[in-house]
């Protein structure tokens, strides 16, 4: 149905996976998916949540959901909004929609299975993306379907791996990684700390972009043992404090909190200023792909320092500021219509929250499911995976098209 959104019919039963937004300019939504019976979602990304008010602007109906995907959702969402009113973009929901979603919000634990409208059971299972994230195990009409969400395989400093049903009929499975391979953890997180490390040295300030949910806390946890001040800056800062609130959704809550408390909170451009200026320091801060957010105001004031390092936490998508980086050395600040030509130290590691092509297919031939709906990735890493699958029936639908099973 859309970047990302599936839709699940058993004769009367209309089920939706996700209602999430295209980041594009402007950004795209789900089809019309009808009258919907309930809503599941896998995770707080905005590409997995960031159109579910829009759908309930339109119609009510019941939004099953971890606890944390639920408060991280609202934040993600309200911000949302407030970006494309100020580019001037067409809304599709307003504040009160958002606020209006809790009452029909119903909390769900891992391992805990459900029954819905005596129709349908269900169960959520720790999909190691992001605290609160979710595979989910439908069972109706005699058949099991697993919907992955986004998924990690592997168990990282903030998350615990993900858990997988032991045999499923359908698996709808994402594909974001298919055709590539993660580095060990171990090795990122070492070369990454040699990076800051000699920033430091040279007396520069490491700047770390990062998303603000899972990712720039995972990086916190990695650099908790660094002497030189640590700054966590934009929207990461609260959902840091959201994540301490649900423990039991972390692999290492203790850690999680010595780091955010080690960690010193930026407030605004004065602030920003008096860091710059006292010198070595590390900095992470919102947005992961340069993408607006406080990381532009730092890049304004450190781009032409040769000592300093801008150090990428991730895949930098096709169009996005960060891949303008690497790719060209300079990033463009919409806001106050400045280009800058980047003489920092650029390098990139992969943190990826999503699993690689060896898991993907390792844990598809566990569950050994009939159907492989492959989702959620471009076509080469689709037909990637689609390869190494043989033996199952694999399907690559575009948006808009249905399957029988």
């Amino acid at each position: 149905m859309g970047k990302s959104s599936v839709q699940i019919r058993s004769g009367d039963l209309n089920i939706i996976c996700d209602a999430g937004i295209k980041l594009d300019e402007p950004p795209t939504h789900p089809l019309d998916p009808g009258k919907i019976d309930a809503l599941f979602l896998s995770h707080s990304h905005l590409d997995h949540c960031g159109y579910i008010p829009g759908f309930f602007a339109r119609q009510k109906f019941p939004l099953y959901l971890t606890k944390p995907a639920a408060e991280v959702s609202h934040m993600l969402q309200m911000d949302s909004l407030k970006i494309d009113r100020l580019k001037g973009y067409k809304t599709s929901y307003s504040e009160s929609d958002v606020e209006r979603l809790s009452a029909s919000e119903i909390p769900v634990g891992y391992g805990e299975k459900k029954r819905f409208h005596g129709k349908m059971d269900f169960t959520f299972l720790d999909a190691g993306h992001i605290p609160g994230s979710a595979g989910i195990l439908f069972e109706l009409e005699g058949k099991k379907v697993f919907y992955t969400g986004d998924t990690n395989a592997h168990k990282t400093r903030l998350l615990n791996e993900a858990q997988y049903p032991e045999e499923v009929d359908v698996l709808i499975c994402e594909s974001t990684y298919g055709g590539r391979l993660h580095p060990p953890r171990g090795i990122v997180e070492k070369k990454f700390l040699e990076d800051v490390k000699d920033t430091l040295e040279r007396g520069g300030i490491a700047l770390v972009p990062a998303f603000a949910v899972g990712r720039a806390q995972e990086v916190l946890m990695v650099l908790r043992d660094l002497m030189e001040p640590i700054y966590l800056d934009g929207m990461a800062r609260k959902a840091a404090h959201m994540m301490l609130k649900y423990p039991e959704f972390l692999a290492n809550p203790k850690q999680l909190e010595e780091a955010v408390s080690n960690a010193y909170m930026v407030e605004g451009r004065r602030m920003r200023r008096e860091i710059v200026r006292q010198g070595p320091a590390v900095i992470v801060t919102t947005a992961g792909m340069l993408e607006g957010g406080p990381v532009l105001d730092y890049l304004g004031r450190l781009h032409n320092d040769p000592n300093s390092s801008i150090i990428l936490t991730g895949y930098q998508v096709e169009d996005t500021n960060g891949r303008l980086l690497i790719e060209k050395g300079f990033v463009v600040d919409e806001e106050s219509r400045k280009r800058f030509k980047v003489d920092m130290n650029i390098s990139q590691y992969d943190f990826s929250a999503h699993s690689d092509h060896n898991s993907l297919v390792e844990s598809t031939k566990k569950m050994n499911p009939e159907h492989v709906v492959l989702v959620h990735g471009d076509l080469e890493a689709e037909n990637a995976l689609k390869q190494d699958l043989d033996g199952f029936k694999v399907h690559t639908p575009k948006i808009g098209d249905v399957l029988g099973v």
